[in-house]
């Protein structure tokens, strides 16, 4: 669960939020909502810590919750594997996979780097470094990336499907929290639907999501928080019963 006491964020003299107390609740799938320019992405920058509070906390989130966040840097991995890109949404295994293959490369290794490597293989198997690509490559092909791209660099795509892989990226990880604004921008009706079915079926955290495409909000919001008049409400139904 995440607590929020008493949070508030303006700009300047602009006033985006204030006195937002809410119990954000695990297993739960929160649609928010709220016209352009409302706080919608900056709540979320808050949520993540890029951004303070002008006042209040969010506590209650432990300090190893695993947070995952669709993100639009996708020139950061325009040389990396797709697969690659998708299994570097987990920050612990993606490292530990890229010391071991650095150790591996090297001509002679010492009882230092055998050490390491031992330490290595508890991090992947922990992880489950072993199905990495299994699991990767059944996101990309649910997002409508077929098989044949998986090893080809992130370069080779379209800026639409770039966005796809990194959406997959934010789901590798099965993170306690995850944040997604506008997961839909860029997909086929195909990829929607199976979008909808996994967050609805198989991710079992916490979900925060900004969307316009009201089919998906109604399908798949379990709750909605809605941004508005520099309040954050909670109403406790789908988008439909909301409006």
């Amino acid at each position: 669960m995440i607590i929020i006491n008493d949070l508030a964020m303006s700009y300047g003299a602009r006033i985006l939020f204030t006195d937002v107390s809410l119990h954000i609740k695990n297993n739960k799938r929160y649609g928010l909502v709220g016209a352009n320019g409302a706080g919608k992405t900056t709540f979320f920058k808050v949520l993540t810590k890029e951004e303070e509070p002008a006042f209040g906390d969010i506590i209650n989130i432990p300090k190893n919750s695993k947070v995952g966040c669709l993100k639009q840097d996708q020139f950061l991995y325009e040389n990396t594997k797709i697969i690659d890109t998708v299994i570097a949404g987990n920050k612990e295994l993606w490292k530990a996979l890229q010391e071991k293959e650095e150790i591996l490369n090297r001509q002679e290794c010492s009882d230092e780097d055998g050490y390491k490597l031992g330490e290595l293989e508890q991090i992947i198997y922990d992880n489950d470094g072993y199905t990495a690509e299994i699991f990767a490559a059944s996101l990309l092909v649910g997002l409508g990336i077929a098989e044949k791209y998986h090893y080809e660099p992130l370069s080779a795509l379209s800026r639409g499907y770039k966005l796809r892989v990194l959406l997959a990226q934010s789901l590798f990880n099965n993170p306690d929290i995850l944040l997604l604004d506008e997961p839909t921008n860029h997909l086929d009706i195909i990829s929607i639907y199976w979008l909808e079915n996994y967050l609805k079926n198989s991710f079992k955290g916490i979900l925060i999501f900004i969307s316009h495409d009201l089919a998906f909000l109604n399908n798949v919001a379990t709750d909605i928080l809605d941004i508005d008049y520099g309040e954050i409400k909670l109403y406790t139904d789908n988008y439909d019963n909301f409006v």
